[in-house]
C-alpha cells in the first residue's frame, strides 16, 4: 500500500514536472516571436559613428578606453562621451556708418547679408551748396523733394563694411559649427528622454567590429556591444554617456543565417572575449581580437582599419572594419536565456518552486481558520499597521499586515494597487519586515520607475543589506558590501541577540501597555463624545447626572445593580404581565408546573377518547362477526402481534402482516369473477399442458377465425340477399366448378349444363338478391358462405365439448346470427385460466405468504387428491377463506392501532415527573378504565391548570432575561419580596430603569486625565515604530551574522570582492580583464551575503542563474504591465507577493503574430495548463496570478489631491480608493483644469495645434512662483504619434535644461505607469474637425482604453490638466469615455454627486453596485422610477424606450409576499409594454463582469444605448487668479510672432465659449476670465476705474483694482444686491423681486439673473427643475411690466437702454441684451464716423473685456447690427452713420 502511495507521488511529480517544462519551452518560443534579428544599423531608430561627430573639440569630447601597461587603481569617471551645448554668439556689431544700410535679419547667422545699393533722403537734410546741388540734380526728385544717395558713395564706408563683412563670415562659419553640435547635443538629448521613457524597452550602446558579407548584402552590423547610459547634467547644459559595469557582448544573431563558415570558433572566441574583456573604444587590443575573430570565421576574409576598401567583394567574402558607433536599439535582455536555464534545471532536478506548481496544477490549500472577531485594541493597532508577530518599521496600515499575514500561510498573496495608494512604501516595510525574519528578498518591477526610490524608503539601518541594481553599476553593491563587511567587524550575533531579546521585551511591554491605553480611551470618548445612549437617546454625561439627583427619592427602588448600557430588558407589557404574574400562578399552581404537566394538545381530547373507545368496541363486534359467518375461532394477541385463527382448515397462527402485502392480496382477489365449473376444467388442463392445453388452444384459434372470416363476409354481403337452397356437401365442389367457368371467360350454355351436371346443381344452389350466380364474384360470395358455415360448425363442435359440457351455452345458442361474436368474449378467460397456475399461481402465493398465509392450509392441500379436486380448493379458498382473512387482518390493524392510541396517552401521562402530578393521576385513572366521562372531568381540570403554563413560561423567561442585566431585582420577584411581590408593577418602572442606568454610568465614569492617556498613546505609538525599527534590524542582521560568521569563505569572498573591485580601477589596464573575471567568480558568493536585491525583471533576468539564485520571497511590481514571459522571475522565488492592478495599462503585444502564438499555445500548453488560452501576448504576470490566487486590495490613496484621484475612483475603483492627501497643502488651484483649444484639429493621429497650447500651458506655468520647483508631465491618449509631436514642440521651446530641472516628461499612458508628476497635461488629440459627432470610443476591447484613461488621470499629484478640442455636449456621443474625462474635467464634483444620489436612492449595496456600473458606462439611469401604484427600482432611458433593471436578492423585499408582489407587479406592467431584466444577487456576486455583460447585451438588443442624462456645464468657482494669469501667459506665447489677422482667422473660433478654454486676455491687458459659464462673484478685475463694489454673494464688499480700457465714456454695469432683494421680497413676491432687480439691470439675460439667484440659495447650477420652477413663477409677469424676449428681460418703463461696461460684475457677451451692443455701436460710430466692421466689433468686445472675435462672438455682434440697419450705411466693410 506504502509503495503504491508513493509511485502515485511519484507520478504526480512527474505529470507536474511536465507542465512546468512545457509552459516555459512555450513562453522561450513566444520570447523568440518577440526577438527581431536586425542585420543593418540603418534598421536601428539612431546610430551614429564616432566619425561623422561634428568637428567641435570644445565641447564635444571623445574618452576611448585603450588598454594600457600602467594600472589604475583609483576608479575615475566613466564618461566615455561629453556633448555640451554651446550658446550661440551674437553677431558682430555693424558700425554706425552703414547699419541704416542694412536689410533687416543680418544679425541672423543663417541669413545672407543684403546691403541696400541707394537710400532716398529727404532733400532738406543734405544740405548741399548752390553747386553741390547742380552736380547732383539728376539724383534729386523734385516732387517728392529726395535725394537718392548710393552706397559706393563713401569710399570709407565700403572699406568698414567690407572688414565688418569678412568677420561676420568668419561668425557665420563658426555658429554653423556649433549649430551642427546643437543638433548633435538635440539628438542626444532626445535619445536621453527616449529612454527615460522607455528605459524597459530601449538601450543605448557603443559598438565597433562592422560585419559585411559577400553572400548577404544586408549584412552591416558591428559584432562587439556593450551598453552604456546616458544622462544631462542640467546645471552644465550637458549630455554624458557613460560606460557600465556589463560585460561586452558578441553579437552572434547575425551569424544564424551564415553558411560555409566556422561557426565553431565563435564559441572560443566568445571566450576570449569573456577573459579579456575587450571594450569596443579601445585602440589598442581589440585590432587583434577583430583579426584573429574574422580570420577564424573564414580564410576569405579582410580585415580593415580604414573604413570599407574598394571592391573588396572581389576577393574576400568576409570584410570586418573599424567603425566605432553609439545605437538606440530595443533592449536585449536575459529573458530567452533564463528562459533555457530554467528549463534545463527542470530537466536535471524536477525542482518546482511551490507558486509554479499552483498555477499549473491548481490542487488545493490549507484555509487558516479564523480565529474570531478581534477587539477594538487589536482593530485600532491593525488600523496603525501594529502587530506583536509583523515587524512593519514604517507608518503602516492593516492592508499590510494582511499581505504579512497571508504569506505565511499561502505560497503567494496578491496585491491589488489602485495608483497612488502607497505600493512601494507597502514593499519597503514588508521588506523590513521579511528581512527581519531572516529572508532573502528580490523585489523586482517590469519598470526602474517602480523601485527608483525603494531603497531609500527602507529603514537606514537595514539598507546596507539591500543593493538596488537599477542600472548597469556596481556601485551600489560596493555601498552593501562595505557595510556588511564594517558591521560584522564590528559586531557579533551574540551581542545582536542580546539586543534583540531586550528590544523584544520592551517591544512587547509597549504593544501591552499600547492596547490597554487605547482600550481606555475608546471607552472613554465613547462615553464623552458620543454622549450616554439610553434606549436609543442621546443624553449628556452632565445631563444624566443631574437627572440621577434630582430623582434620587422616587426612582431608586430596583434593586442591586445593573449591567450597564443595557436597555431595559422586558418592555413595560412584559413587566406588567411579570408582576400580574404574582397573583395569578398559587403556589400549588407553581408545584403542579414542576411536575412536567403536558400540553392538554398533546393528548387525546376527550370527544375524541369517547369515540376511540366505541370504534374499539365496534371493531371487536366485527371481528366476532366475521369469526361466525365462517365458523372461526379468532384471537388477537396484540402484545405478540400474533393472530390465533381455528376453522375448517385447521388452526393457523398468523403474524401481523404489513398493510402494503394485504393490500396487494386484496387487489388481486377484487379481479376475480364467480368462479365456473368451465374455468376449473381450463385451469386444469392448461396445468396439464401438452394436447389437454391444445385443445383449449385450438378452440381460442378456431373462435378468432371464424370472426375474422365472419367479419369480412359483412363486407362482402353488404347489400347482397344470399339464399342457399342446397345444403348438401356437392354443392360446394359444384359451385367451384361453376366458379372456375366464370373465371375463364366461359359461358353456361345448355351444352355445358348437358355435359357438367355440376354447372347446373351450382346454379340451381343458391341465388343472390333472386338470382342464379351470374359471375366470379357471386360464386365467390356464395362459397365464402358456405365456409363460415363449415367454420362455424367446427368452433360449435370445440365449444360443445370443452365448455357447454360444463352448464354454458351450446355454440349455437350464443347467437342467433353471430355466435362466434359471443364466444369471442370468452377468449380472455379461457386465456387466463389456461395459463392460470403457470403465470398467476405464483404471484398469488408470493402475496399470500408476503401477507403470511400458508397456501398449503388454507387451500387443504392433500396428496390424494386429483387435479380438478385440488383446483376446485384453490379456487374456493380464493373465494371464500382468503378474502375473509383479510378482512380479520383489517380488524385486528383497526383494533392494533386503537389500543396504541390509547396507550401512547396513557405513556404520556405517566412520564417522568408527571406521575406525581394530580390533574396527571386523574387522567390516567379514567383512561385505564376507558371511561370517557371521567377522562372529561380529568381533562377539564388539566386544561384548566394548563391555562396558566403561557403566562408561568413568561415569567420564567421574563426571569431569565431579566437576571444577566439585573440579577438582584429578579431575584427579588421571583422571591416576592417587598413590593416586587405585588401583583400591581411599581409606578415609573422604566423611568426607575433610565435612573439606575444613570445612576451607573455616572459612577463608572471615574475621572481620569483623558490628556495624558491621549499623549501616552500618541508616545507609545512613536516608541512602537521606533522599537520595531530597530528590532527589526537587528533581527535581520542577526540572521546575517548567524550565516556569514560559520562561513569563512564569504568572509574571504566579501574582502576579496571589495579589493580586487579596486584593483579594477578605470578598467584599461593590463590585469583589468583579470581582475573582472575574478570579480564575477567572487560575486557569486557576495550575492549570498547580501540578503534583499531590487532590480528591474530583465536585469534581474540577464543578471541572476535560476539554477542557482533562489529567494524566499520575491516581491514584483507592476506586474500587470509584466507580459507572461515575464514568469521566469517566478521560478527564483519559494513565494510570491505579486503587486499590480487590472485596471491599469497590460501588456500591448506589439509586432508578436496572433497566428503562430495560438499554434505555439496549442502546442505546448493547451490541455496542460489551467485556464491556457489566456497564455498570449497581452496577458500579464497579474492576470496569470490572479486565476490561482485571491487578491488583496490598497485602499489609501496617497498621491493626488482628492479632486484629481476622484475620476479614476469612479471610473475603475467603484469609489473603493480612500483619497488621504490633504488639499490645503497644494496651492496650484483649481485641481482639474478644462483647456478647450478652439482651433484644435486632427490630423492622423496628432493634433499640432492642441500640442502647441499644451507647450504654452507649460511653459506659462513654470513662469509662475506657484510651480516653482514643480515637475510636469504631458501624456498623449491617442497615441505616440502625438507624443512625437508634443516632444517636438518641447524640444523646440523648452530649454533641455529645464526640461530636465522640471523632469518634463512626454509619453503615453503605459510610459507613466509606476511614476507621478506634480502636475500633468492629458492631450486628448481627437477632434471632430466640423463633421459633428466622432465614433464613440467606449472602454474597448479587455477595456484597454478605460485602463489607459486610468492610468493617465491619476498620475498627477498636485494639478491635472484636461486639453481637448471637443465639445463634449456635440461633438461625442453619450459613453464615450473621452466625454466621460472631459465632462469630469468640467465638474470634478459631479462623480462624487451622482456616488452619493445612486447611493441615496438604492436599497441596497447590490442595486447600487449596479447602477454604479450602467452610470459609469454612460447609460442614463432614472432610479425609483414610479408607474402609476408602483415603484420601479431603476430604469434605464435611451430616447423614448425604457427597460427596467431589477435586482433579486439582498434586498428588503425579499420575503415570499414580496416576491410575489414583484412577480404580480411584473407581469401587470409587461402587459403593459414595460420589459424586465432581472439580476440576481447570487449571480452578481458569483461573476460580476460576466453578469453585467449579460445586462449590456440585453440592453444592447432592446436598442437601449448610452444617452446624455444632462448636460454637463463647467461648475463656477473653479477660475482661479492664478489660473487666469497662466491662460493669460499662454495666450501670450501662443501668439507671439503671429499675425492679428491670421490669429483671428485661426485661434478664436469659440473664445467666449462657456467650455472653450482659449487664452483671450491680451498681453498689455490682463484679463480676468477665460471661459466663463455663469460667474459665481462679482469679477473685480473688470471695473473700469477704482471704485468699491457690493458682491452678489452673502453682500459682502470688495475692492476692485484694476482698470479696463474706456475710450468712450460707457457707464458701468451696476448690479443689484440679490441677497437684501430676496429677503425683502422671497418667498411670495419673486415677480416683484424680478421687477425690482430690472430697474437696476434691464435689459437682463435670464439665464445670468438665474444663475446669481441659485448662487445666493447655495446651489451649484441651474438645472432644468430651476428653469422650470422659474418658468411658473414668471407666467403674468406682464402685469408687472415686465417683458420676456429671446432669453432677456426688459421693463416696459426703461425705454432708453445705454450700452454699459464691465463693472459690479462681468457678463459674457451672450450675456447682453442685442439691443444694448446696438446702443454702444452707434456711440462708438458716432465717434469714430466712417469705420471698418472688424474695427467696429473689435473696439466694442474690448468695452466688453473681450480681445478675441471668434464665430461666436460675430454671430452675436451681427445680430446687433441688423437691429440698427436703418441708421447704418453698409458699404461693404465699411459702416457709416446715416
Amino acid at each position: 500500500m506504502a509503495d503504491q502511495i508513493l509511485n502515485e507521488e511519484a507520478d504526480k511529480t512527474i505529470a507536474k514536472q511536465e507542465k512546468v517544462s512545457s509552459l516555459f519551452t512555450f513562453m522561450k518560443e513566444l520570447n523568440q516571436l518577440k526577438q527581431k534579428v536586425v542585420l543593418d544599423v540603418s534598421g536601428y531608430p539612431w546610430w551614429r559613428s564616432i566619425a561623422s561627430f561634428p568637428d567641435d573639440p570644445e565641447n564635444i569630447k571623445i574618452y576611448y578606453r585603450d588598454r594600457i601597461e600602467d594600472e589604475e587603481t583609483e576608479r575615475i569617471a566613466d564618461t566615455i562621451l561629453s556633448v555640451h551645448k554651446p550658446e550661440f554668439q551674437r553677431c558682430p556689431e555693424p558700425d554706425p556708418a552703414f547699419e541704416a544700410w542694412l536689410e533687416e535679419g543680418w544679425a541672423d547667422y543663417r541669413n545672407k547679408v543684403v546691403r541696400k545699393e541707394s537710400i532716398l533722403r529727404p532733400l532738406e537734410q543734405m544740405n548741399f551748396s548752390e553747386q553741390e546741388l547742380q552736380a547732383h540734380l539728376p539724383r534729386i526728385n523734385d516732387e517728392e523733394q529726395t535725394y537718392q544717395e548710393f552706397f559706393a558713395d563713401d569710399a570709407e564706408r565700403v572699406r568698414t563694411y567690407t572688414d565688418w563683412a569678412a568677420e561676420r563670415n568668419a561668425w557665420v562659419e563658426k555658429q554653423k559649427e556649433l549649430e551642427k553640435t546643437r543638433d548633435f547635443f538635440s539628438d542626444l538629448y532626445k535619445i536621453c528622454v527616449d529612454l527615460e521613457r522607455e528605459s524597459e524597452t530601449l538601450e543605448l550602446i557603443v559598438a565597433d567590429g562592422f560585419m559585411r558579407d559577400r553572400t548577404i548584402p544586408e549584412l552591416n552590423h558591428p559584432i562587439l556591444t556593450r551598453r552604456v547610459k546616458i544622462r544631462h547634467d542640467a546645471a552644465e547644459n550637458t549630455i554624458y554617456i557613460e560606460d557600465t559595469d556589463v560585460e561586452t557582448e558578441l553579437y552572434t544573431v547575425m551569424f544564424q543565417g551564415m553558411e560555409d563558415v566556422n561557426l565553431a570558433s565563435i564559441n572560443n572566441l566568445r571566450d576570449d572575449l569573456y577573459q579579456n574583456d575587450y571594450h569596443p573604444l579601445d585602440r589598442n587590443d581589440l585590432p587583434v581580437f577583430f583579426k584573429m575573430f574574422i580570420h577564424q570565421l573564414s580564410s576569405e576574409s579582410l580585415y580593415s582599419e580604414d573604413g570599407i576598401p574598394d571592391h573588396w567583394q572581389e576577393k574576400e567574402r568576409l570584410l570586418l572594419y573599424r567603425n566605432p558607433c553609439y545605437i538606440l536599439r530595443k533592449r536585449m535582455d536575459g529573458t530567452l536565456k533564463a528562459i533555457e536555464q530554467i528549463i534545463a534545471h527542470i530537466d536535471e532536478t524536477g525542482e518546482i518552486p511551490a507558486p509554479i506548481g499552483d498555477i499549473v496544477e491548481g490542487g488545493k490549500i490549507k484555509v487558516p481558520t479564523d480565529t474570531g472577531e478581534t477587539s477594538i485594541e487589536e482593530q485600532l493597532a491593525a488600523v496603525g499597521g501594529e502587530s506583536v508577530d509583523i515587524l512593519l518599521s514604517k507608518e503602516a496600515n492593516k492592508e499590510q499586515l494582511e499581505i504579512a499575514r497571508r504569506i505565511e500561510c499561502y505560497n503567494a498573496v496578491l496585491v491589488q494597487g489602485p495608483p497612488g495608494t502607497g505600493k512601494t512604501h507597502t514593499i519597503a516595510n514588508l521588506m523590513g519586515h521579511f528581512l527581519a525574519q531572516g529572508k532573502s528578498v528580490l523585489v523586482t518591477s517590469h519598470t526602474q520607475k517602480a523601485l527608483g526610490v525603494l531603497k531609500e524608503k527602507l529603514a537606514p539601518g537595514l539598507q546596507n543589506l539591500c543593493v538596488s541594481v537599477l542600472d548597469d553599476s556596481n556601485v551600489d553593491m560596493e555601498k552593501s558590501v562595505d557595510g556588511i563587511t564594517s558591521y560584522m567587524a564590528q559586531t557579533t550575533s551574540f551581542e545582536v541577540k542580546r539586543e534583540m531579546e531586550s528590544l523584544g521585551q520592551e517591544r512587547k511591554e509597549i504593544i501591552r501597555e499600547l492596547a490597554d491605553v487605547r482600550k481606555k480611551l475608546f471607552a472613554m470618548i465613547h462615553q464623552e463624545c458620543n454622549c450616554i445612549v439610553y434606549n436609543g437617546e442621546d443624553l449628556s454625561p452632565s445631563a444624566a447626572a443631574a437627572y440621577v439627583q434630582q430623582n434620587s427619592d422616587t426612582l431608586s427602588y430596583i434593586p442591586g445593580s445593573v449591567r450597564l448600557y443595557d436597555p431595559l430588558p422586558l418592555s413595560f407589557a412584559e413587566l406588567t404581565e411579570l408582576y400580574q404574574s404574582n397573583g395569578v400562578i398559587s403556589v400549588q399552581d407553581e408545584a403542579e408546573f414542576e411536575h412536567d404537566l403536558p400540553k392538554p394538545t398533546e393528548l387525546i381530547r376527550p370527544e375524541v377518547f369517547e369515540e376511540k373507545c366505541k370504534a374499539l368496541h365496534s371493531a371487536t363486534a366485527r371481528l366476532n362477526t366475521i369469526s361466525e359467518s365462517h365458523h372461526w375461532q379468532v384471537q388477537n394477541s396484540a402484545a405478540e402481534r400474533k393472530i390465533l385463527i381455528n376453522g375448517a382448515f385447521g388452526q393457523l397462527t398468523l403474524e401481523y402482516p404489513s398493510v402494503q402485502a394485504v393490500e396487494q392480496l386484496k387487489q388481486y382477489l377484487s379481479t376475480f369473477p364467480s368462479i365456473e365449473l368451465w374455468m376449473q376444467h381450463c385451469a386444469v388442463d392448461g396445468k396439464k399442458g401438452g394436447t389437454y392445453k391444445e385443445l383449449w388452444t385450438r378452440l381460442i384459434d378456431q373462435i378468432q377465425k371464424t370472426c375474422a372470416d365472419a367479419e369480412n363476409l359483412v363486407a362482402e354481403k353488404f347489400g347482397k340477399e344470399v339464399v342457399i337452397h342446397n345444403t348438401n356437401p356437392e354443392f360446394y365442389p359444384a359451385m367451384q366448378q361453376l366458379q372456375d367457368k366464370y373465371s375463364q371467360g366461359g359461358k353456361i350454355g345448355k351444352l355445358a349444363l348437358f355435359f357438367n351436371k355440376q354447372l347446373e346443381v351450382a346454379l340451381n344452389g343458391a341465388t343472390i338478391n333472386g338470382q342464379k350466380p351470374q359471375n366470379t364474384e357471386d360464386c365467390k360470395l356464395i362459397l365464402h358462405i358456405l365456409e363460415l358455415k363449415s367454420m362455424r360448425d367446427q368452433c360449435s363442435s370445440y365449444w360443445n365439448d370443452l365448455i357447454a359440457k360444463h352448464g354454458v351455452p351450446q355454440f349455437y345458442d350464443l347467437d342467433e346470427d353471430a355466435p362466434e361474436r359471443i364466444a369471442a368474449k370468452y377468449i380472455p378467460l379461457i386465456e387466463r385460466y389456461l395459463d392460470w397456475f403457470e403465470k398467476e399461481y405464483p404471484a398469488l402465493t408470493a402475496c399470500m405468504d408476503a401477507a403470511g398465509l400458508p397456501c398449503n392450509v388454507i387451500f387443504q392441500y392433500h396428496t390424494l387428491d386429483s387435479e380438478i379436486a385440488s383446483t376446485e380448493k384453490i379456487l374456493q379458498a380464493l373465494e371464500r377463506d382468503v378474502p375473509g382473512l383479510c378482512d380479520v387482518f383489517d380488524v385486528v390493524k383497526s383494533i392494533t392501532d386503537l389500543q396504541t392510541d390509547l396507550q401512547d396517552n396513557r405513556n404520556l401521562l405517566q412520564t417522568g415527573k408527571r406521575i406525581y402530578s394530580v390533574a396527571c393521576k386523574a387522567l390516567l385513572s379514567a383512561a385505564e378504565i376507558y371511561d370517557p366521562a371521567a377522562y372529561r372531568n380529568a381533562y377539564a381540570i388539566l386544561e384548566n391548570t394548563y391555562t396558566k403554563t403561557s403566562l408561568k413560561r413568561k415569567r420564567e423567561e421574563y426571569l431569565n432575561r431579566l437576571a444577566p442585566v439585573a440579577p438582584q431585582w429578579a431575584e427579588a420577584i421571583r422571591n416576592r419580596d417587598g413590593i416586587h411581590g405585588n401583583a400591581v408593577i411599581p409606578d415609573n418602572i422604566e423611568a426607575a430603569w433610565r435612573w439606575k442606568q444613570y445612576y451607573g454610568i455616572i459612577e463608572d465614569m471615574i475621572a481620569q486625565p483623558f490628556s495624558e492617556l491621549q499623549q501616552r498613546s500618541l508616545s507609545l505609538s512613536k516608541e512602537y515604530r521606533a522599537v520595531t525599527a530597530k528590532f527589526a534590524e537587528k533581527s535581520a542582521w542577526y540572521h546575517l551574522l548567524c550565516r556569514t560568521e560559520c562561513d569563512i569563505s564569504m568572509k574571504q569572498a566579501l574582502q576579496g570582492w571589495k579589493l580586487t573591485v579596486k584593483k579594477i580601477g578605470k578598467g584599461t589596464g593590463k590585469n583589468a580583464p583579470m581582475y573582472r573575471a575574478e570579480a564575477r567568480k567572487l560575486m557569486v558568493k557576495c550575492q549570498e551575503a547580501v540578503p534583499a536585491w531590487i532590480m528591474p525583471i530583465g536585469k534581474a533576468l540577464e543578471s541572476l542563474n535560476p539554477r542557482t539564485n533562489q529567494f524566499d520571497i520575491i516581491i514584483i511590481d507592476e506586474a500587470s504591465q509584466s507580459d507572461i514571459s515575464s514568469l521566469a522571475i517566478l521560478y527564483m522565488g519559494k513565494k510570491l507577493v505579486i503587486v499590480g492592478d487590472d485596471k491599469q495599462v497590460s501588456p500591448m503585444a506589439v509586432g508578436v503574430p496572433v497566428e503562430k502564438m495560438n499554434v505555439l499555445k496549442q502546442m505546448y500548453i493547451s490541455n496542460k495548463i489551467p485556464n491556457a488560452h489566456l497564455y498570449d501576448a497581452k496577458t500579464s504576470i497579474y492576470d496569470i496570478a490572479a486565476t490561482t490566487f485571491q487578491p488583496l486590495m490598497l485602499h489609501e490613496h496617497f498621491r493626488c489631491v482628492p479632486e484629481i484621484i476622484a475620476f479614476s475612483n469612479w471610473l475603475s475603483y467603484d469609489f473603493k480608493i480612500k483619497p488621504l492627501r490633504d488639499c490645503s497643502n497644494s496651492v496650484l488651484l483649481p485641481p482639474v483644469v478644462n483647456y478647450r483649444v478652439a482651433n484644435g484639429k486632427r490630423i492622423g493621429k496628432t493634433n499640432p495645434n492642441e500640442a502647441k497650447a499644451i507647450v504654452a500651458l507649460l511653459k506659462a506655468c513654470m513662469e509662475q512662483p506657484e510651480y516653482a520647483g514643480k515637475s510636469f508631465g504631458i501624456i498623449s491618449l491617442l497615441g505616440d504619434e502625438q507624443v512625437k509631436k508634443l516632444q517636438e514642440e518641447i524640444f523646440r521651446h523648452i530649454d533641455a535644461k529645464e526640461c530636465s530641472e522640471r523632469k518634463i516628461l512626454c509619453g503615453n499612458a503605459s510610459n507613466f505607469q509606476g511614476d507621478e508628476r506634480d502636475v500633468i497635461f492629458l492631450s486628448v488629440v481627437d477632434c471632430a474637425n466640423g463633421e459633428g459627432p466622432i465614433a464613440k470610443q467606449g472602454f474597448g476591447v479587455d477595456d484597454a482604453y478605460r485602463k489607459r484613461y486610468n492610468v493617465a488621470a491619476s498620475r498627477a499629484k498636485d494639478q491635472l490638466w484636461v486639453v481637448d478640442s471637443l465639445d463634449p455636449a456635440t461633438d461625442l456621443k453619450p459613453g464615450d469615455i473621452r466625454k466621460m474625462l472631459i465632462d469630469f474635467s468640467l465638474n470634478p464634483e459631479s462623480v462624487h454627486m451622482l456616488k452619493e444620489k445612486i447611493e441615496e436612492k438604492s436599497e441596497s449595496p447590490f442595486e447600487s453596485a449596479v447602477a454604479q456600473y450602467l452610470s459609469v458606462r454612460g447609460y442614463h439611469l432614472v432610479q425609483q422610477w414610479e408607474v402609476g401604484a408602483y415603484r420601479l427600482d431603476m430604469v434605464v432611458v435611451c430616447g423614448t424606450k425604457k427597460i427596467v433593471i431589477e435586482c433579486d436578492g439582498e434586498r428588503y423585499h425579499s420575503g415570499e409576499n414580496k416576491i410575489r408582489e414583484d412577480m404580480e407587479r411584473q407581469t401587470i406592467l409587461e402587459r403593459l409594454g414595460w420589459r424586465f431584466i432581472r439580476i440576481r444577487g447570487s449571480e452578481y456576486y458569483r461573476d460580476p463582469e460576466k453578469t453585467m455583460e449579460r445586462v449590456v447585451a440585453a440592453l444592447m438588443d432592446a436598442g437601449i444605448e448610452p444617452e446624455e442624462a444632462g448636460t454637463v456645464q463647467q461648475t463656477t468657482g473653479r477660475d482661479t487668479e492664478l489660473l487666469r494669469r497662466v491662460k493669460r501667459r499662454a495666450h501670450v506665447i501662443l501668439h507671439e510672432n503671429i499675425d492679428d489677422s491670421e490669429v483671428e482667422n485661426t485661434a478664436v473660433a469659440a473664445a467666449l465659449d462657456p467650455k472653450n478654454d482659449i487664452i483671450c486676455a491680451a498681453p498689455e491687458n490682463p484679463d480676468p476670465v477665460s471661459t466663463l459659464t455663469l460667474p459665481a462673484t462679482p469679477q473685480s478685475e473688470q471695473v473700469p476705474e477704482r471704485t468699491e463694489s457690493v458682491s452678489l454673494v452673502k453682500g459682502k464688499p470688495e475692492v476692485i483694482t484694476e482698470q479696463y480700457e474706456d475710450t468712450s465714456s460707457f457707464p458701468a454695469y451696476r448690479a443689484a444686491d440679490i441677497a437684501a432683494y430676496a429677503q425683502q421680497y422671497l418667498p411670495d413676491g419673486f415677480q416683484k423681486m424680478v421687477k425690482a432687480i430690472l430697474e437696476v439691470e434691464a435689459p437682463l439675460s435670464e439665464e445670468f439673473l438665474l444663475s446669481r439667484i441659485v448662487q445666493y440659495f447655495d446651489r451649484k447650477r441651474v438645472t432644468s427643475s430651476v428653469w422650470n420652477d422659474y418658468e411658473l413663477k414668471m407666467r403674468g409677469c406682464e402685469q408687472y411690466g415686465i417683458t420676456r424676449r429671446n432669453g432677456f428681460l426688459y421693463l416696459d418703463s426703461c425705454q432708453k437702454i445705454q450700452f454699459r461696461v464691465p463693472g459690479d460684475i462681468l457678463r459674457s457677451m451672450e450675456q447682453i441684451a442685442p439691443e444694448e451692443l446696438s446702443a454702444g455701436m452707434l456711440t462708438i460710430l458716432r465717434q469714430e464716423g466712417v469705420t471698418d466692421k472688424k474695427d467696429l466689433y473689435r473696439t466694442l468686445a474690448l468695452q466688453c473685456g473681450v480681445h478675441r472675435l471668434g464665430k461666436e462672438i460675430s454671430r452675436i455682434l451681427d445680430n446687433a447690427l441688423c437691429l440698427i440697419e436703418d441708421s447704418v450705411i453698409i458699404s461693404g466693410d465699411q459702416l457709416t452713420l446715416k
